[in-house]
């Protein structure tokens, strides 16, 4: 017979469980970057500290609420329904991921390998990381598809605002240079004055998404009507190009959030 003080006990059993397995998992990662040598180790500890309790953070509120659902049953009342956290993703935000998973699609073969733009490497899908050349935080230019490319982890990662300062300079330089090789000295130049007009506050009539100049205020209309149907399209047939489909439903992502069908 259910009781209260048994509910609790069982409750405390599974947050024990997923705290071993929690601990379990740390310890393993952290094995694993002290195998590779990083420089920045202490960082990266920090890092998979903060995800592991944040992890367990959310499996202890969970316990909790079926813990008090189980008691409120045992003594007659109704079971409480928690809401539910929804996700919001913005257009531009939906936009740059499917732009995202687009450009790793494209500069990767069947066999799921390609070449990092930054330092020529052949690099397989789990290393892959999608690589700015301008920041994604510039918002006149953060959609346009050639300014994403397919960069290793170290690369993305060496250019992150914590990491070295010597090394990051030195992989920009090169994506500049693969960049230009890719497409055209003309095109990596219209980027770099879109990046220098953002922080001039000049863009307001500049955003450039995919290879087309709109206006601010008509943005978001061309998102819906026609750039993000057109990067839904691009990624279905991408799918259809490798061995098997991907696992998110992008048509329906689009229509929870966006409202379009």
């Amino acid at each position: 017979m259910k009781t209260k003080e048994s509910i609790e006990i069982k409750r405390n059993k599974v947050y024990e469980a997923a705290y071993s397995k929690a601990m379990w998992e740390r310890k393993k990662k952290v094995e694993d970057e002290k195998e590779r040598n990083q420089n920045n180790l202490d960082r990266k500890i920090a890092q998979i500290d903060r995800k592991i309790m944040a992890k367990l953070k959310r499996k202890k509120e969970d316990c909790d609420k079926k813990m008090k659902n189980e008691i409120r049953k045992l003594e007659w009342k109704p079971e409480r329904e928690y809401k539910k956290k929804k996700k919001t993703l913005n257009l531009v935000e939906f936009a740059m991921e499917l732009m995202q998973e687009n450009a790793r699609l494209r500069d990767s073969d069947r066999e799921w390998k390609g070449f990092c733009i930054s330092c020529n490497k052949l690099v397989s899908w789990g290393n892959h990381a999608w690589g700015h050349d301008f920041s994604r935080k510039v918002k006149n230019i953060c959609l346009c598809k050639r300014n994403i490319n397919l960069q290793c982890n170290w690369c993305n990662r060496t250019t992150w605002p914590r990491g070295d300062k010597i090394a990051s300079e030195r992989v920009n330089r090169k994506y500049d240079e693969n960049l230009t090789k890719k497409y055209w000295w003309e095109y990596v130049k219209l980027l770099r004055e879109h990046y220098e007009a953002y922080f001039k506050k000049d863009y307001d009539e500049n955003w450039l998404i995919g290879d087309k100049l709109i206006k601010k205020d008509r943005v978001e209309s061309y998102l819906v009507e026609e750039y993000i149907p057109e990067l839904i399209k691009e990624n279905e047939l991408r799918w259809s190009g490798k061995d098997f489909k991907g696992k998110k439903n992008r048509r329906k992502i689009r229509t929870d959030y966006i409202g379009q069908n």
